[in-house]
């Protein structure tokens, strides 16, 4: 609740202090008297831009500072609490102009930005009168209102948290297709490698194996004629084979002499023997593995240049080739695994979109069950304020799934007629400040019966009616000063006699010197305003009757 506003150096508000209490508090005073200063400067509340003009004296510094009351439960406690600005329960606004034109934002003596300040204020305080775009003539607030008055948080809540998924999903599986995308070349490229290397088959240790062979077989008439020189010493006549068989006959002749020498050389010799024995079957062996088992020299050739061709395209030896396809194949694998993720990603966001789908209609269903029942209500009080012939509308437009945002599928406008038989056309549209003045009460009334706890303030909301349709928005204003604090700057006497605290705004000159003031008005001073008000400068005794009336009848 605004409890006080003090205003220094604002044009013709030199200095003054407005207390304010709860219920409907009105503001009277002749055209030009300053009323609408004083909502501008309030605005400056709000984080309305400060025009340098507004200023008294460019030697001086303006300031205005609203303190306010708030409950622990009051909205505006969460968001302090988010930008770590300290309250107890009390909360202090503070706006300054400096001689040079410059202007902070205080709030509790924490320095702000202007947007945070407009952020916490939207809390506080609401200005709404025929020409306001920050309230009901919005349409981007109505779906806000209409959520308010339908008390569906849960559903809201719900549905945000899955768009939130929604959104997290889309941007993950975006980065994801980005990165495959980059990754596609590389990908067709190691799996061309790793097919070319399984065909090749590399084995360790083949490059030496192959190159070992390949020189035998360029060698292999010099190995033949080694080898088969080596058999005919082996066993040619009088060979080593038969040489060794004759010592070891001599030798055997002597072992019966006992003597140790002749012994060891039988020995000897047996092994030597032994040693020509497998000298012979290592050369035939080796004849015939050079016949059978060695390869063509141009196979050989054509695998070394396979082998080391694939080497060089990898920057490698050859034995790392049975590592590097390995590797490749772990690549595969894991781009393989990414695949299968992506789709696993892709999967959740259409389950996600299908509990989104859902969501969207359970809260789109409560939407227009809130709406019919804020229709019937706002038409309803609609002829309490002489407008008999109005109507109120809610009008639903559904978004794509490709176009929500994350408080729904439904754009809500909020329509009008004031006659019979006329097409509904939004409430902004409305050409009568008059009839929108009474329809943005009719609204304002059922909805703050349920918003958060804000000073509602409406600035000439009376305009262009008089009577008992002024009368009527008297009585309404006072139903809805009630439920929360609400001011009213109006001209009409019938709204004034409903305040509960009347205020005169009024301009003074003294020596050359003028300046505006506002006045808590008693009972007697009242009765005079709101006679002026009925007759004008010239008060009449049947005009203060007829204000004494007015007062009476409340």
């Amino acid at each position: 609740m605004l409890q006080e506003l003090i205003v220094k150096n604002f044009i013709l508000l030199e200095d003054i202090k407005i207390t304010f209490n709860a219920g409907l508090t009105v503001l009277t005073g002749e055209t030009g008297a300053g009323k609408s200063i004083l909502i501008d400067i309030i605005g400056l509340i709000l984080g309305n831009r400060i025009d340098s003009n507004f200023r008294r004296q460019k030697d001086k510094e303006a300031s205005v500072t609203a303190s306010f009351h708030i409950e622990n439960n009051h909205p505006v406690v969460a968001c302090m609490k988010k930008y770590n600005i300290h309250y107890v329960s009390e909360l202090i606004i503070r706006r300054e102009i400096k001689t040079d034109g410059k202007s902070k934002c205080f709030i509790n003596d924490t320095l702000v930005t202007q947007n945070l300040l407009s952020e916490i204020s939207d809390n506080l305080i609401e200005i709404q009168g025929q020409f306001e775009d920050r309230g009901l003539l919005n349409p981007n607030t109505h779906l806000n209102h209409l959520d308010t008055f339908a008390n569906h948080d849960h559903l809201i809540k719900n549905f945000k948290k899955i768009y939130k998924e929604k959104i997290r999903l889309e941007e993950i599986i975006l980065e994801s297709e980005v990165e495959s995308k980059k990754k596609k070349e590389n990908d067709n490229w190691i799996r061309e490698a790793h097919e070319q290397l399984v065909f090749l088959n590399p084995k360790f240790g083949e490059e030496t194996e192959l190159e070992k062979s390949k020189k035998i077989l360029i060698n292999r008439e010099k190995i033949y004629n080694a080898i088969n020189q080596t058999k005919e010493i082996i066993e040619q006549e009088n060979g080593l084979e038969d040489l060794i068989n004759k010592i070891i006959k001599i030798l055997d002749n002597a072992k019966s002499f006992n003597f140790e020498n002749i012994n060891q050389a039988t020995e000897i010799a047996n092994t030597t023997k032994a040693n020509i024995d497998e000298l012979k079957n290592v050369v035939n062996s080796t004849n015939a593995d050079i016949s059978e088992n060695f390869q063509n020299l141009d196979v050989i050739d054509d695998r070394l240049y396979e082998l080391r061709s694939q080497a060089r395209k990898h920057n490698c030896n050859v034995n790392d080739l049975i590592r590097l396809k390995e590797e490749f194949s772990l690549k595969i694998e894991d781009v393989d695994d990414n695949n299968s993720k992506f789709q696993e990603l892709k999967n959740k966001l259409k389950t996600t979109n299908d509990k989104l789908i859902h969501s969207g209609k359970l809260l789109s269903e409560s939407r227009k069950k809130a709406a019919i029942e804020l229709t019937k209500k706002i038409n309803d009080e609609l002829p309490l304020l002489k407008f008999e012939n109005a109507r109120f509308e809610v009008e639903f437009n559904d978004f794509n799934l490709e176009n929500i945002l994350n408080n729904g599928f439904d754009k809500v406008l909020f329509l009008a007629t004031t006659n019979s038989g006329t097409t509904s056309l939004p409430i902004s549209k409305i050409a009568s400040g008059g009839e929108l003045s009474r329809f943005l009460l009719a609204i304002k009334v059922v909805l703050e019966t349920v918003i958060q706890k804000r000073t509602i303030i409406f600035d000439e909301i009376d305009t262009g009616i008089g009577g008992a349709a002024a009368n009527a928005v008297g009585v309404r204003l006072s139903k809805l000063g009630k439920v929360y604090q609400t001011i009213a700057v109006t001209h009409s006497p019938q709204v004034s006699s409903n305040g509960d605290y009347h205020y005169l705004v009024n301009k003074t000159t003294y020596q050359n010197k003028t300046t505006t003031n506002v006045i808590e008005l008693n009972q007697t001073e009242r009765i005079e305003e709101i006679a002026r008000m009925l007759s004008g400068k010239s008060i009449t005794k049947e005009a203060r009757n007829a204000a004494l009336k007015l007062l009476d009848n409340i």
